[in-house]
């Protein structure tokens, strides 16, 4: 009896513990339930809040120095605006993301953005970005960001707005300004990955009155931290800027293709000149650093993470102090020029704006000064960016390596060569200019002599026929040799082909008249006259700046036709060891005759001595060879043309002016001048700032 009353007291016990334990249990999987499922996002970013986290921290890009170390691009340090993954509400980061813009705006900083809806009124903006393109282009933007977008190709901007307000719950009671405004924000966010690990930059060197505002208001911001980053500084200014280049944000395309070398959406690279060509010397290799969120902000960790390592420094061939005299005296040049032409319907130079020039050592293909005229500031180009590319003149397009021009008489020297080697003429063969050309029935051009005054230059050996640029003896030369002869001549010197500059992708390629590139561009048969009028210069032909002083170039070296290069050399940024070293590279090697050379150059020493460029050199103490050339043009004044070398018995520079619009070849001689006069006065090269032991820069 007393053993039942105790198995039932057990009993009671046991079911007691197991109600308590399955109560537990219960308590237990609801508070799992609770954290896991319905506030588990919450939980997980405060866990990582809690946590140290890992920020990169971005490398320093290397410096561009010139051929003495003379500094061209460097970077400063500034403060950035970030914005850090927290666990805020959806509403509160929204309400923050507002006021941070709007804060950023006040105080006169640029926002980081680039969705492509404006405000006021509400519109896209591809027609704005691409202002200098075709209404066709910019339609075509738009249908491609549609598309990336999954976007309907009919959506209307307001619709887009809409779906965006809803993809990222933009509340109701915003203006559509201010949605417009957080919108513009969260979708850089996406696209550019933003996480706990990588925060969102959302202003870059921004002022010191703003981050001195935001740390004071900190609590008001808890997911903006300021940082520390590098900026590229440009210590002379605009100087080469077509060369040097820019950086911007990565695009899209960019990320993909370079996102496996350890590239972030965040990252900037070269956008134009250097700073994209050699973009994978120039990144540095970054670090990272461990930050914790406290209520004062987001605070480094002592003693952690790994510092960055700068990028790798360029030396350039590029000798800045010549950069300069280029610079100044092609800008001064087209001034004089469009000031003395006056009406630019009467077509003297009035409508002179633009031009470019090369000069480069003959002996190895160094390129020693390299401009192109307008230029633009690289400091503020996204900022101007929308003038720029309205800017008729086209101030971001490098002419010296992209614009094309027809060469005019500079292009005798070749056609004389070519004649020479062919055995058409030699030295002494004499052709009488009779001012018309009469051997074609149907073509019948003048020499421009007998065109301005009536008179002939009578009798000319191929010397006389450079110096004097008689059309006529050049139409002869050309009938007999033929275009095939002339043409095979031309490309042994490197015109028409693209010259294998570092800056490829902006390099033009041009065009060599004849019947295939006629035919090639959809154009009438090619016609015997067409073979007269290419042995001048005119017809199809159009090369860059650069190919005129490479095929001066290799003339003058007696036939070595070097791959003109900017680069020296690249060095580590630890210890000035040489990572890369460029070494002259002859592409061809032409034959001549030196006698035949000596015609050709002769020519061009008469030129200067009492021809068209006489009246700036005559009494000059360097013997100067050159040859002047215009070129007609469908509308406006004629380009002036101007090619150049010296010393004439021993070159060591040589030089290609094209001004468009410039009136004549003898009109843009002061460019050369100014750069021979920059080159001899200071021949003694300055002391260099590179160690010639280590490599390293001289303080």
């Amino acid at each position: 009896m007393i053993r039942l009353d105790n198995n039932k007291k057990d009993q009671s016990r046991f079911k007691v513990y197991t109600a308590f334990i399955g109560v537990l249990a219960l308590i237990v999987v609801a508070r799992l339930f609770w954290m896991q499922i319905i506030c588990g996002e919450d939980y997980l970013i405060q866990a990582e809040q809690k946590q140290l986290r890992s920020v990169t921290v971005s490398a320093p890009r290397g410096e561009i120095v010139d051929r003495y170390g003379q500094p061209l691009v460097t970077n400063k340090t500034g403060y950035s605006v970030q914005i850090q993954k927290t666990n805020l509400k959806n509403d509160e980061f929204n309400a923050i993301l507002l006021k941070i813009y709007n804060l950023i705006t006040e105080h006169g900083e640029e926002v980081l953005q680039t969705l492509p809806i404006a405000a006021d009124p509400l519109r896209f903006t591809f027609a704005e970005d691409a202002s200098t393109q075709e209404g066709q282009d910019a339609t075509a933007a738009e249908a491609n960001w549609k598309e990336e977008q999954d976007f309907d190709e009919n959506i209307t901007v307001q619709e887009v707005l809409d779906k965006l307000r809803t993809r990222y719950k933009v509340a109701e009671d915003y203006s559509q300004e201010d949605a417009l405004k957080i919108v513009s924000l969260r979708y850089e966010m996406e696209i550019r990955d933003f996480s706990v690990s990588t925060p969102f930059t959302v202003a870059s060197d921004v002022d010191m009155n703003l981050v001195t505002k935001l740390k004071e208001e900190q609590s008001e911001y808890p997911c903006v931290n300021i940082t520390t980053e590098y900026f590229r500084e440009y210590p002379q200014g605009t100087l080469a800027a077509h060369l040097l280049g820019r950086i911007g944000k990565i695009s899209g395309d960019e990320y993909a293709e370079l996102k496996d070398q350890g590239y972030k959406m965040s990252d900037e690279v070269g956008k134009q000149g250097i700073e994209k060509e050699f973009e994978t010397f120039l990144k540095g290799t970054d670090g990272y650093t461990s930050l914790v969120q406290t209520p004062n902000g987001f605070e480094v960790q002592p003693d952690s993470g790994k510092d960055p390592v700068p990028g790798n420094y360029v030396v350039l061939t590029l000798d800045s102090r010549l950069q300069t005299v280029l610079e100044q005296s092609l800008s001064q040049t087209i001034e004089e020029i469009r000031s003395r032409g006056g009406d630019p319907s009467e077509k003297s130079g009035g409508d002179a704006y633009c031009g470019a020039a090369v000069v480069m050592n003959p002996k190895n293909g160094e390129i020693l000064a390299m401009a192109s005229w307008p230029t633009f500031d690289p400091a503020t180009f996204n900022e101007n960016y929308n003038g720029l590319a309205s800017d008729p003149n086209n101030p971001i397009w490098n002419r010296a390596i992209s614009g094309t021009y027809e060469p005019g008489s500079t292009f005798k020297m070749l056609t004389s060569i070519a004649a020479l080697e062919s055995g058409v003429i030699t030295p002494q063969t004499v052709i009488v200019d009779e001012g018309i050309y009469r051997y074609y029935d149907d073509y019948q051009p003048r020499c421009w002599i007998y065109n301005s005054s009536g008179r002939t230059h009578g009798a000319q050996t191929v010397t006389d026929a450079v110096k004097n640029s008689c059309n006529y003896f050049y139409y002869e030369v050309g009938r007999l040799m033929g275009i095939e002869t002339l043409n095979e001549y031309a490309k042994k010197f490197g015109l028409g082909e693209r010259t294998g500059f570092e800056l490829a992708s902006e390099e033009s390629k041009g065009r060599l008249a004849g019947p295939e590139d006629r035919e090639a561009y959809g154009g009438e048969p090619w016609r015997p006259g067409d073979t007269l009028q290419a042995a001048i210069g005119q017809s199809d032909n159009l090369f860059t700046p650069l190919q005129l002083a490479n095929y001066l170039s290799t003339l003058i070296n007696g036939g070595n036709r070097y791959k003109p290069h900017i680069v020296k050399t690249i060095r580590s940024p630890i210890d000035g060891s040489v990572v890369f070293e460029k070494e002259p590279e002859v592409v061809e090697t032409i034959q001549m005759q030196e006698e035949n050379i000596d015609a050709v150059l002769n020519g061009m020493l008469g030129v200067t001595e009492d021809g068209t460029a006489s009246s700036h050199f005559r009494g000059y103490p360097i013997e100067v060879g050159g040859k002047t050339g215009s070129a007609q043009v469908a509308v406006g004044s004629d380009n002036g043309l101007f090619v150049g070398y010296a010393p004439f018995d021993d070159p060591e520079i040589a030089i290609a002016v094209v001004i468009e619009h410039g009136n004549s070849g003898g009109d843009v001689v002061p460019v050369v001048k100014d750069v021979l006069d920059a080159y001899f006065n200071n021949y003694e090269e300055p002391q260099s700032d590179i160690n010639n032991e280590t490599g390293a820069l001289l303080p």
